[in-house]
């Protein structure tokens, strides 16, 4: 073995891992906990969004998934053959990256990383099934459903980050109003309002609630119905409102009202469609699933685990340590046995 294939083993690629890992929450960490220091120190008050957290934290991203994939590949594919297939790996990343067939840096690095992560975590599975029985095939199988959860969170919330589209438009109850970029387009189609609660100082009630109703089309097609409402507090003095959401399997549509005009009949309304979405739901249901299912494979009877281990393909491990066991209780025994003589003659 070469000196630099030596470098590509489980202990040093896992080393690696938490290494990044940990410098990864290292940066989340000093990002959640300055804006607390800042406000006891200074009594200013800051707030640290994506546009903090999203330079800082790509690159340990990108090396933490490079990472993990090599680890994956490390036990699954022969020493000769890691190096090579690592440089397939980083070359098809630069190679989509260089292309950016997506035209987007953020989505085109997610893509090129994730696919191979996924494809290896994948053709783990297919080992696991196929070589190994019993507990090693569950506690196998838990842990990659572990990993193609974290892949999908990944790309879920890099893909809904960087490729939702959002916008608003003043829209004319029983008009269509004009299509935009998402390919939505939105029709109000009544507007009624009401009193509610109890009087409050010169008002009849303490809020006044606008419901209005509206059609959803889709490149010019009729998909749903919805409403919201817009209401007003006379006794806390403030406007809110309630909100429109459709999950779809490809996407999430959020509609909402920003104001409103009554006497003219119009709502300018805001409309955001972000798309994969359902990869960040899937993926955390997925990883959930793969942590109580590994948690159950754990705490099984360890008896039942010993006689997994020997239908497993390990009973020459098993036999070994059973026989080391017997020679050193005779041995023991041998001993117990010339100490009684010993004291007999005496």
């Amino acid at each position: 073995m070469t000196g630099k294939e030596s470098l590509f083993t489980p202990k040093n690629t896992i080393f690696a891992a938490v290494i990044v890992f940990i410098l990864l929450a290292m940066i989340v960490m000093t990002g959640m906990v300055t804006p607390l220091l800042v406000r006891v120190l200074s009594g200013t008050e800051i707030s640290l969004g994506s546009d903090y957290f999203n330079p800082r934290t790509a690159l340990p991203t990108i090396l933490l998934t490079v990472i993990l994939t090599i680890c994956l590949l490390v036990s699954s594919v022969r020493p000769r053959s890691v190096s090579m297939v690592t440089a397939v790996f980083l070359l098809f990343v630069v190679s989509v990256v260089a292309i950016s067939p997506f035209s987007n840096i953020a989505v085109d690095m997610a893509i090129a990383l994730v696919v191979p992560a996924l494809i290896a975590t994948t053709y783990k599975i297919w080992l696991t099934v196929r070589d190994k029985k019993g507990y090693g095939r569950y506690r196998g199988f838990s842990a990659q459903l572990i990993h193609i959860g974290i892949l999908c969170i990944l790309l879920g919330v890099v893909l809904s980050s960087n490729m939702k589209i959002e916008g608003s438009a003043v829209y004319e109850t029983g008009k269509m109003g004009a299509g935009n970029s998402q390919d939505y387009s939105m029709k109000i189609t009544s507007m009624a309002s009401r009193f509610e609660g109890e009087p409050y100082q010169a008002h009849q009630a303490s809020s006044y609630i606008t419901r209005i109703d509206f059609d959803i089309y889709k490149q010019n097609r009729y998909t749903r119905s919805g409403s919201v409402e817009y209401i007003t507090d006379f006794k806390w003095g403030q406007t809110y409102t309630t909100t429109y959401i459709h999950r779809g399997l490809m996407e999430e549509l959020f509609i909402a009202p920003r104001a409103l005009d009554e006497r003219k009949g119009e709502v300018d309304m805001y409309v955001r469609v972000v798309p994969f979405i359902n990869l960040l739901w899937g993926g955390i249901y997925i990883m959930a699933l793969g942590i109580i299912a590994l948690l159950i494979v754990e705490h099984r009877n360890p008896h039942e685990n010993i006689v997994m281990l020997r239908s497993s393909g390990r009973e020459k491990d098993i036999s070994f340590f059973e026989k080391r066991y017997e020679e050193i209780m005779e041995q023991e025994i041998r001993k117990l046995r010339s100490g009684k003589n010993r004291r007999e003659d005496t």
